[in-house]
Order: structure tokens, then sequence, then C-alpha cells
């Protein structure tokens, strides 16, 4: 009996079944439109603003979609949580600031037209020779070494520069031919050069001659206020000068300036 308990009990425990080996469960994957989401959302907070911020928000919900319609094929829910949070915030915070940068770029535009339509007084090193300009315009020492005043607006491309000779340096120099011989100093630099009529004019209450020289320097067609101005113990010379394509525009400009001289030699 007890070898019969013995055979069946050795039969029962060979015939036991061994656990079945674990199968390991696909890992699920994230979508890539949860990781744009998340990083079109921190780019909201550096320097895409409402740019990235609206795509990070529409990306976050379309994410948060697919993996709940997925069965659990798609993991990354709480990536794209993440991005659709952080883009409703910097949502609202680009939103709120819609009104602070309207109103910087009034206020910007205000300056720029203040700046444009004052005028204010620019003087040479030695404070003699002074010219009054728009607020915009400000010294350029690189124009002309021999230059006593050197002003002008670079990104409208327009200035003027005042060369002071004395006159104990020339004989018998009459304002129209200090006027001459200066106008064809600037032909022999220029190409295809060409010249009004010298005007007579009073600027600073002293006699002055001015005309229009036209022509190419250096590859560029300018167009040049010639103006001689007789001061007394000095021949001023102002040259106004722009683009020839500029020159309708700041002609007038350039005129307006050039009548502001005025010499405390």
């Amino acid at each position: 009996m007890l070898l019969l308990l013995g055979l069946y009990n050795g039969a029962m425990a060979d015939e036991t079944t061994p656990p079945p080996a674990s199968v390991p469960q696909p890992v699920a994957r994230t979508p890539p439109i949860a990781i744009w989401s998340l990083v079109l959302a921190i780019l909201s907070f550096t320097c895409g603003w409402l740019v990235t911020a609206i795509p990070a928000v529409i990306c976050g919900h379309i994410a948060r979609s697919k993996i709940r319609k997925s069965g659990g094929a798609l993991g990354g829910k709480g990536v794209a949580t993440a991005g659709l949070i952080l883009g409703y915030i910097a949502l609202v915070l680009g939103i709120m600031g819609i009104p602070l940068l309207v109103s910087m770029i009034q206020s910007d535009r205000e300056r720029l037209h203040r700046l444009s339509t004052e005028r204010k007084e620019i003087a040479s090193d030695d404070g003699q020779i002074k010219v009054t300009v728009p607020g915009l315009w400000t010294k350029l020492p690189e124009l002309n070494k021999q230059a006593s005043l050197q002003v002008g607006n670079k990104s409208k491309e327009v200035y003027l520069i005042v060369i002071t000779d004395t006159k104990a340096d020339f004989d018998n120099m009459t304002l129209e031919k200090h006027h001459d011989l200066t106008r064809d100093r600037m032909f022999q630099k220029m190409k295809n050069a060409s010249a009004t009529e010298p005007v007579p004019l009073t600027i600073d209450d002293h006699p002055a001659l001015q005309d229009e020289l036209t022509g190419t320097e250096n590859g560029t067609n300018v167009v040049f206020l010639h103006t001689t101005v007789d001061d007394g113990d000095h021949f001023q010379q102002i040259l106004a000068w722009t683009l020839k394509s500029r020159w309708q525009q700041q002609n007038q400009l350039l005129r307006e300036i050039t009548r502001t001289f005025r010499s405390e030699k």
C-alpha cells in the first residue's frame, strides 16, 4: 500500500506542469506629436511666443486624442499633457502681453516721429561752426578728414559737411572763383558730372553761391548741394548730398539744413 502510494505520488510529481514563461509586454511608444507639443510650449517662453504657443496647444490636444483612442498602443500622455498645460499658460501670457506690445510699438513710433520732426543744433568740435538738423541726425566724423563739421543720417543716406578755407591762404580769391574752384575739384572725382548754374543766396547774413552737382562717385549715383559762403575771413564750403534716387525726397531738407549754417569764426 505504501509502495503504491509512493508510486502514485511520484507520478504526480513528475507530471506537474511548470509555470508558463512570462511574455514581455510591448512598450507603448510616445507619438512624435506629443513631443512636439512639449517642445513648442517650451519655445513659447523663450523665443516663439504666440507663434509656438498656439501650435503647442493644438498638438497637445491631438496627441491626447490619439493616445486615448490607441487602446494602450500609444503612451506619452504625461508628455502631451505637459505640452498642453504649458502651451495654454504661454497662450494666456501672450494674450495678456499684446496690449503692452502694442503700447511699446506705438511709443517707439511716436519717439521716432518726434525725433524726425524736432530740430537740434550740432556744432563743430571748436564750437564755431553750427547747423540745425533733425533729431535723428548725428555727428559722423568719418565722412571727410578735412571737414570742420560732419553730420548725417545713415539710415536715410543723407549727409552734410563743412570745409573751412582761410582767405589769407589765397591771393585775390573771390566768392565766385572759390565756388568754381571747389566745383571743378569735385568734377575731377566724379564721372558723367553735370552742374546747374550757381544761384546767389544769403546765409548767416553772408553772401553765398549754391548749385547742384550730379554724377557718379565710387560707382554710386549721387547729387550734391554745393554751397559756398563768404563769412569775411573764410570761405565755408557746405556740401550736402544723398543718392540720386532719393534726391527728390531729401532735396528740400538738405536746403533747409544748409540755410541754418552759422559761423562764429
